[in-house]
């Protein structure tokens, strides 16, 4: 599913049946109600990964938050260290944003800034083509 400001894959293959990819600067707030209605229709149960990296940065990118297949469980929302997301959904958010690096230019970062986060997920897309 896609919309203005996420793209939420079901990857239920992997250590979450969902990930979402921020598309611009929103908050989560202003958006997180239409993703669970998104959610709902899939009548699941699952902890959902969110990756961020508009709003943060490459160290401060993922949060999970659990889905009850109804709404979020709000008190659950928790950072999600790199190290501990698999390789194939880094390789999977590395990518889109890698292929879609014009998000970036409405980013309030510097142009040596983006260039650098451009750089990093290069890089962890080239670890994790190794590690997979």
């Amino acid at each position: 599913m896609e919309s203005s400001t996420y793209i939420l894959k079901n990857i239920s293959d992997n250590q979450y049946d969902f990930i979402l990819i921020s598309k611009d600067m929103s908050r989560l707030p202003e958006y997180i109600s239409k993703v669970e209605g998104d959610l709902r229709e899939y009548n699941k149960e699952s902890f959902v990964l969110f990756d961020l990296l508009l709003n943060n940065n490459i160290e401060d990118r993922f949060y999970k938050c659990y889905f009850d297949g109804n709404d979020f469980i709000r008190n659950t929302l928790s950072k999600v260290q790199n190290n501990e997301i698999d390789g194939k959904i880094i390789s999977i958010c590395s990518s889109y944003y890698l292929n879609n690096d014009y998000l970036f230019e409405d980013m309030f970062f510097t142009k040596d800034y983006k260039k650098l986060i451009l750089k990093n997920l290069q890089n962890l897309l080239k670890n994790t083509a190794v590690n997979i």
